[in-house]
């Protein structure tokens, strides 16, 4: 078949789908943004970038350390990142946009306030429950080796490091993402705040990419032998999801923007766009900002509650113990 005609006959059958799930609006003529205040430090995005993700890497090798202190230290910096994610919250109901948004694209648009309120007062619950993790940690005085590689029962340092960076950046994307489509088209920080955002989600993508590789390299341990045969199906099949999300979020994004005709952006480089635009971006959109969303919620959540209810619940502390210390 042509590529003209298979082009075509993509396209088509994506509107359909888009005409049988979610009444998706046609698409408003880009306004012009209110121009940069003066004074702001040059890439000033990129620096914001840059601290959110050296944070989450140092959280990620503090957590797994060797020494208590240093292991402590890293739930207080996870901690911090929390009361940050309450703290931005804070700076987006000053904003104003929470109750003047974007002109909403579908009815599902009107739930984004409440479930930045949900995530934000999640925030809130799990910095200060970290913050009582961090002071038991400090009675424990046990050191924590650990080799690179994987063992039969236990990650190594490598698969734990990126576990806990891709898992710390990912999280904050959620919240990221539903204010990113929120904002007006006519705010200044708009291009700067998905500056963030894009640079956030390619180094996430990044991290998955090498992940895979490393899985290659040094087998995964097996699943902890407490867990009964419908709890190990249902752990296997909330990975392969969340693999799956970790590589289909990030794409969709990216295709989603470039089939629009805007550019992508790593930090200050400029990604322009090697698509020709395309109203197959709604198809996109469909999945990076509802389908896909919602799925997180799904299977991050009930992934987080697994391991809550093996720890707390069940009493299978050798579960946990595979991936934190």
């Amino acid at each position: 078949m042509p590529k003209r005609d298979t082009t075509k006959l993509v396209t088509g059958a994506g509107l359909l789908m888009l005409l049988l799930t979610l009444p998706v609006a046609t698409a408003m003529a880009a306004v012009q943004s209110a121009p940069t205040p003066a004074g702001l430090l040059p890439f000033f995005e990129s620096w914001i970038a840059l601290a959110i993700v050296s944070a989450a890497a140092s959280a990620a090798w503090l957590l797994n350390h060797k020494a208590t202190k240093m292991r402590t230290f890293g739930t207080l910096v996870i901690a911090l990142l929390c009361f940050g994610v309450v703290a931005w919250f804070g700076v987006i109901l000053g904003s104003g946009i929470l109750e003047n948004p974007k002109p909403n694209q579908t009815p599902m648009d009107a739930a984004k306030p409440l479930l930045l309120w949900m995530q934000a007062g999640t925030a809130l619950i799990a910095g200060l429950w970290l913050l009582i993790v961090a002071n038991q940690q400090r009675a424990n005085t046990q050191s924590l080796n650990l080799t690179g590689a994987n063992h039969a029962t236990q990650y190594g340092t490598v698969s734990r490091f990126l576990h806990w960076m891709t898992a710390i950046l990912f999280i904050l994307l959620i919240p990221m993402g539903i204010f990113s489509s929120m904002i007006p088209e006519d705010i200044w920080y708009r291009t700067e705040y998905n500056i963030v955002h894009k640079s956030i989600g390619f180094i996430v993508l990044g991290l998955f990419t090498m992940r895979l590789i490393w899985n290659f390299k040094s087998k995964r341990p097996r699943l902890d032998s407490s867990l009964k045969p419908i709890e190990r199906k249902l752990a296997h099949g909330a990975h392969i999801g969340l693999y799956l999300l970790l590589f289909l979020i990030p794409l969709s994004g990216y295709m989603m923007t470039s089939l629009h005709g805007y550019p992508s952006y790593f930090f200050f480089i400029e990604i322009p766009s090697v698509l020709a635009e395309s109203d197959a971006y709604k198809i996109w959109g469909l999945f990076h900002k509802y389908i896909l969303q919602y799925l997180i919620y799904i299977i991050l959540g009930a992934h987080i509650l697994g391991v809550l209810k093996h720890h707390l619940i069940d009493k299978h502390h050798d579960a946990i113990k595979r991936m934190v210390s």
